[in-house]
């Protein structure tokens, strides 16, 4: 049996031959980065920040949507999210209502003048994601999107919760 070596993309951080600039969730965390930071720039004359953006495409595509629901959608913490509502509804780009039956359940919707500024500032998105993907072919950009979610799905698979570690245990004996 012959051993291969294995890629540097494929060396963990606890390994000989680990190099932060080949570690992909560092360059992951680093494109997010650049990426949010583009965003806010081009979106600062329109009043928006990426957050806000983020929460406008969300309703875009389901609104109205549920609170809980924007919040993992947009990978936000919960006081964060109804702070940028707050200040969301007072710009008149939302509203927030309570379901009648459950007063707990608070819908967001968006508003005809967020519809009206969504409109406006998508072509922004389109510019930063056409450069962002400048020499990248479509099958290239199908496998990073498959594996970013194959990736997803497999952090979402969490060591540290402890019915995925009795799982993991319970395997390892019937073995």
């Amino acid at each position: 049996m012959t051993s291969r070596k294995k890629s540097r993309a494929k060396i963990g951080p606890a390994e000989t031959g680990f190099l932060l600039e080949d570690y992909a969730m560092y360059n992951l965390v680093r494109t997010a980065a650049t990426y949010n930071e583009e965003m806010a720039k081009a979106l600062k004359r329109y009043r928006l920040d990426t957050l806000k953006w983020r929460i406008l495409m969300l309703l875009n595509d389901a609104s109205p949507s549920s609170v809980g629901e924007l919040a993992r959608r947009s990978v936000t913490k919960m006081p964060t999210l109804t702070r940028v509502l707050i200040r969301m509804e007072t710009e008149g780009l939302i509203v927030r209502r309570s379901l009648q039956d459950d007063k707990r359940v608070v819908r967001v919707t968006m508003t005809p003048k967020a519809v009206s500024v969504l409109r406006t500032v998508q072509s922004i998105g389109q510019k930063v994601f056409e450069r962002a993907f400048e020499g990248v072919s479509e099958a290239e950009a199908e496998t990073l999107t498959g594996i970013l979610k194959r990736v997803r799905g497999n952090l979402g698979r969490s060591p540290y919760d402890p019915s995925a570690a009795s799982a993991l245990e319970m395997r390892a004996k019937a073995s």
